[in-house]
Parts: structure tokens; C-alpha cells; sequence
């Protein structure tokens, strides 16, 4: 009797997922990136992010991509890279931009540059389940929903009300 032995060609069905690199203990001495998705008003969210860090004598380098719906230039990548140490990626509110955004913070990680994304709270399931898809468990922080039609001072407020988890999550391991 033959025995033959079948290999099924389908995908896994529980993909590994990746950690997270370890962000830094704290952030003396450290660069914090600070990487403008290119959505209409996230300038202006991180216009004040950018304010809270320079208050806690946090460096800081701002990163603008040209579009919020593909994933960041390699130059752009490697720029982060090499001048900072750790990124905040803000601020997705929609399907395409959290997909690209995601991949963002994963190539970066990748890298040796442990970040974190922010997005609208609307867009939790959408990056909890492309973190699944591509096997990385990624750090977030979420804002209200939805923020284009928001004034600058909201937009403020918003960042306002994340600053200290932000911090935490960009010095600790969750």
C-alpha cells in the first residue's frame, strides 16, 4: 500500500504576531518623529503634539508624506531612521490611511524604530484587524471621531487629552 502525504496550500489560520519593539526608557536625549499623514487638518493636530513635547523639553522632527493613501517613500523612511529614535504617526480617520499608516509604523519598527498610531476611534476594529493581517501587534491611542470638521481648538483639545498616554505608550512597553 502507498502512502502519500497531502500539504494543504491554504494561508494559516492564526497568523504570529509580531511584538513591538521596546520603546525607550524615557526620552532624554532622545528625538521623537513626528509624521503628518498628509490628512486635511492633521497639521494642525500636530502643530499642538509638537507644542506638548516642547513644553517637557522633548526633541522633536516633523515628517509630512505626500499622500495619506499610500504607505511613506522609502527616503521618508529612511530619514525617520535616521533622525529620530522613536515616531508618533497622526492622524488617520478612514480606511486607506489607516492601511497605510499601519504598514507605516510596521516598516518603521522593522527599522529599529519603535512608534505608535494615532487614529479616530471609528478606525479601532480597521487597525486592530490589519495589526492581525500583517502580524504586528502595534501600539494606538484614539481620538473622537470625526476631525476634519473639527475647529483648531478641538483639535487642540484632542491632543491635549492623549499627551500623558501618549508619553507612557512612547516609553513603555504595553
Amino acid at each position: 500500500m502507498t502512502t502519500s502525504v497531502l500539504r494543504d496550500p491554504t494561508a494559516e489560520t492564526a497568523a504570529l504576531k509580531r511584538q513591538r519593539l521596546n520603546p525607550p526608557a524615557d526620552l532624554d536625549d532622545k528625538v521623537v518623529g513626528l509624521m503628518d499623514i498628509g490628512k486635511m487638518r492633521g497639521d494642525e493636530f500636530i502643530d499642538r503634539l509638537e507644542e506638548l513635547f516642547n513644553e517637557r523639553n522633548i526633541e522633536t522632527r516633523r515628517y509630512k508624506k505626500p499622500t495619506n493613501t499610500r504607505t511613506a517613500p522609502a527616503e521618508l523612511i529612511q530619514q525617520i531612521v535616521q533622525e529620530s529614535d522613536v515616531v508618533v504617526i497622526a492622524l488617520s480617520d478612514c480606511g486607506s490611511c489607516t492601511s497605510c499608516s499601519t504598514h507605516d509604523l510596521n516598516d518603521l519598527d522593522h527599522l529599529g524604530i519603535p512608534g505608535i498610531s494615532i487614529l479616530t476611534e471609528e478606525f479601532k476594529e480597521a487597525f486592530a484587524g490589519q495589526c492581525e493581517k500583517i502580524g504586528f501587534d502595534g501600539a494606538s491611542i484614539f481620538t473622537p471621531h470625526p476631525m476634519q470638521n473639527k475647529t483648531t481648538k478641538e483639535l487642540h483639545e484632542f491632543a491635549d487629552n492623549i499627551i500623558d498616554e501618549l508619553l507612557t505608550k512612547i516609553t513603555h512597553t504595553n
